[in-house]
């Protein structure tokens, strides 16, 4: 976790673990369960990074500080919240 409350993945790492989790069906076709392993771990990867993304976006500290918010009206502020709940 980051020092301004984020959540932070480290996505290779959490691809290589959620990987190693998976159980894949043996073959001799080594080739189609290596690009089966591959597949899997770049979606994890990926899925990680677009975590990050998302969260750098919703909590980017810059757009959504106190001082801010603070100083929108009731309208503006609930629209600010609706577009910081779009995942």
């Amino acid at each position: 976790m980051m020092k301004d409350g984020r959540t932070r993945i480290d996505a290779e790492k959490f691809a290589y673990n959620a990987l190693s989790t998976i159980h894949f069906h043996e073959t001799d076709d080594y080739e189609r369960q290596n690009k089966e392993r591959l597949a899997v771990f770049l979606m994890l990867k990926y899925l990680a990074d677009d975590f990050n993304n998302l969260e750098n976006k919703a909590f980017d500290i810059a757009e959504n500080n106190d001082d801010q918010l603070s100083k929108l009206g009731f309208h503006e502020l609930l629209v600010r919240i609706n577009q910081l709940n779009k995942y």
